[in-house]
């Protein structure tokens, strides 16, 4: 099992491309071995648990068929395309992973139980068995393409991005104001003025996102690697967003650091322009709508961050300059 393991990270030796590839096929086999996997091991569970004890002929037969699936689960893994993109791979490679280490605990609780007496119910390998099988039934979940395997990763941001923006008008909220005590941090009359455009920011970071992962669900395409590839790109740049949403929102509760705040806001409007900058090129950005929502979102990013500057030139903290346009 600890080999099956350590193969997960060799290269697969004759690679294949989605080109030519039977993606609805390839699903349909894994999830066969998976549940073919899960089988054996029940049957070795079985007969270890219940009496009598089986020979060492029949548990070395049963172990084999439970090795055979191993292998062919790693087989397919191997013969997954390499160019359909990385979140998905990653996804089919944790997946797998997850099923071997739970076969691996199986197989030791199998050595450590041997001649110690249990009951059916309360039999140790009960359990083991019972993540063996839930690992196996997670590979039917796995995302089938890269497309939604970001949309995915893209759901779990905005969720994030929206819990923050709701924790910051939660704060900003009278009830949470009526229920500090005397002696605690508040806000004064001067930190308002820097707390409304800086939500406006977050605000425009969750748009950002959430009309991204709307138009790739609408317009992504799945065909060729470079159209794969574009998934993983906007992925790992909006992902930057969190991060740094969450270290503004914390920079804003009472009481506020204003130089902090300055900073954060700072990295998360130049995250932001990043982001709209690589998502211009990519395929399922080119559509009328794509063009029109990025061309707003980037003036709610100039809009807010000019409100936040206008506050910071206010106090000192920050120079009206003049653009070269």
């Amino acid at each position: 099992m600890r080999n099956f393991i350590d193969q997960l990270d060799d290269t697969s030796p004759e690679p294949k491309s989605v080109l030519d590839f039977n993606f609805t096929s390839y699903w349909v086999d894994i999830v066969k071995i998976s549940e073919k996997l899960c089988f054996e091991a029940n049957k070795l569970s079985l007969a270890w648990i219940n009496a009598p004890v089986p020979s060492n002929t029949d548990m070395v037969a049963m172990g084999a068929c439970l090795e055979m699936a191993c292998v062919a689960i790693v087989g397919a893994f191997h013969s997954f395309p390499s160019d359909c993109g990385d979140m998905v791979k990653t996804e089919l490679r944790k997946c797998i992973k997850s099923v071997f280490e739970s076969c691996l605990i199986f197989i030791q609780t199998l050595t450590d139980t041997t001649g110690k007496k249990f009951t059916a119910q309360n039999h140790p390998l009960v359990a083991r068995f019972a993540q063996v099988m839930n690992s196996s039934d997670a590979v039917k979940k796995i995302p089938r393409s890269n497309k939604e395997a970001c949309a995915n990763i893209l759901k779990e941001n905005y969720d994030v991005l929206k819990d923050a923006l709701s924790e910051i008008n939660e704060v900003k909220s009278d009830d949470f104001v009526n229920d500090l005590d005397e002696n605690d941090e508040q806000w004064s009359e001067e930190d308002h003025q820097i707390i409304n455009p800086s939500t406006g920011l977050i605000k425009t970071c969750v748009a950002l996102v959430k009309k991204t992962r709307d138009t790739l669900r609408k317009e992504g395409l799945d065909a060729t690697p470079a159209q794969l590839a574009d998934y993983d790109t906007i992925v790992e740049i909006i992902s930057k967003l969190s991060p740094c949403v969450d270290d503004l929102a914390l920079s804003l509760y009472p009481p506020l650091d204003w130089s902090e705040c300055k900073n954060c806001n700072q990295v998360l409007k130049v995250n932001l322009e990043s982001c709209l900058a690589v998502l211009e090129p990519l395929h399922f950005m080119q559509g009328d709508e794509a063009v029109k929502w990025r061309e707003f979102v980037s003036k709610a990013v100039i809009h807010n961050f000019s409100e936040i500057q206008r506050v910071f030139i206010s106090r000192g903290m920050a120079e009206m300059r003049v653009s070269d346009s």
